[in-house]
């Protein structure tokens, strides 16, 4: 029996690689009796792997030590530490490791989204990046990748193999594809919860997520200003009134914490609403609901007119898919492996061009039937994408490397 360590340090400090963590290990220990596993987490992680079960899993072995990604101690203390465990296999579940491990590791690369955003980055902190995604790429027994848009920049960075590349999709949450069983009545009810919670009484455009650059959030907001003044001068032409606190016909909902390292976004939030972004009012052009816990997530999806991702790149990108099963038409950015994920069920916009974003959202919005038709098309895709394959591919990988 090998003795085989997921590494899930970012269970509890980082939202979308815990959740992959958690998705892969649920199915990993279902149907493996072979291995013995253990999850390495820090202190931050130990609420979330009780919660989930896994604290007192007789197939699973809980290990507890305070070492953050990006950091020095994750290239000494870790360093140290996994060389007197005996484990035969390490899975890294991001690309960051202690360069100088010498065992067999599989590492997975979610997407090369940084290498566009070094000219913004401190010097020395480009360099460790490189050394590091350098030992990873080349120093890994095998490499998984969310995306076949993600190998494909993988193998135009860097000289490796394509066969040492495993391309494995995440899946959906149970939690989420439930949702898609609902009838509409119970969709619609669970989307009211969101609503009288925040107080939302005008049909909204929902985006979750960071605010950071390549999340292209700005343009989004640059659009949803434009649509505001179409529709006010639309309104004045017909001689009727218009609101000020709607954007057109519908809101912008925000979930996710505000990020005070993006002043650029804050300030057309507050240009937008004409008031200080710490003083959210339900009835905001720009609603920022800041964060929202897991468990009421499908009840903001189910809520919404439509969900949009205006991201410049994705490795994957589980939230359209998340928003797709909760019933919600997803407007999206045609670049990276977003239209390679949601295929023929989202309506795509170019993500640099502000005017496109602005005509795709209103396209939407102003039409029922079509947002019918996108909805029936996102049940269809999110089957696509299973926990319980993506374990069995894992699993093929993990017997790859260990010699099974």
């Amino acid at each position: 029996m090998k003795k085989i360590l997921i590494d899930g340090r970012f269970i509890g400090v980082g939202d979308s690689i815990g959740r992959v963590v958690f998705g892969i290990l649920d199915y990993l220990l279902a149907i493996d009796d072979q291995h013995q596993y253990s999850l390495l987490i820090r202190p931050a992680g130990v609420s979330q792997v009780k919660e989930r079960g896994f604290w007192n899993n007789p197939k699973l072995t809980v290990e507890v030590l305070d070492i953050a990604h990006y950091s020095l101690l994750e290239q000494t203390k870790l360093l140290v530490w996994l060389n007197k465990k005996p484990f035969d296999l390490v899975y890294f579940t991001q690309f960051n490791h202690p360069i100088m491990y010498r065992r067999p590791y599989i590492i997975i690369i979610h997407d090369l989204t940084t290498f566009g955003y070094f000219h913004l980055e401190n010097p020395l902190k480009v360099a460790v990046f490189k050394k590091v995604m350098k030992s990873a790429v080349h120093d890994s027994k095998k490499i998984i990748t969310i995306s076949k848009t993600t190998k494909k920049e993988l193998l135009e960075f860097y000289k490796v193999d394509g066969d040492k590349i495993e391309v494995i999709y995440p899946g959906i949450d149970d939690n989420y594809l439930r949702m898609a069983k609902l009838d509409v009545a119970d969709r619609i009810k669970l989307g009211n919860k969101f609503k009288k919670h925040y107080q939302i009484e005008a049909d909204y455009l929902l985006y979750t997520g960071m605010w950071k650059r390549h999340k292209n959030l700005l343009r989004l907001l640059f659009a949803v200003k434009q649509i505001s003044q179409q529709s006010a001068i639309s309104s004045q032409q017909k001689n009727t009134a218009s609101s000020k606190l709607l954007v057109a016909n519908f809101q912008l909902v925000l979930v996710g914490k505000i990020d005070k390292s993006q002043p650029d976004i804050i300030e057309k939030i507050e240009s937008i609403n004409d008031h200080n972004i710490e003083k959210a009012k339900s009835t905001d052009a720009v609603f920022v609901a800041g964060f929202v816990p897991e468990e009421f997530l499908p009840s903001a999806y189910a809520g919404a007119m439509a969900y949009v991702t205006p991201s410049l790149n994705e490795g994957f990108g589980l939230p359209p898919l998340e928003a797709m099963a909760c019933g919600a038409p997803v407007i999206a950015g045609k670049i990276s492996a977003t239209p390679e994920v949601l295929g023929n069920a989202a309506v795509y916009f170019d993500p640099y061009d502000d005017n496109d974003i602005a005509e795709k959202i209103s396209k939407v919005t102003s039409d029922l039937s079509l947002r019918i038709s996108m909805r029936k098309k996102g049940f269809e895709r999110i089957k696509l994408y299973s926990w319980q394959e993506n374990a069995k591919k894992n699993l093929e990988v993990i017997n790859k490397v260990i010699g099974k």
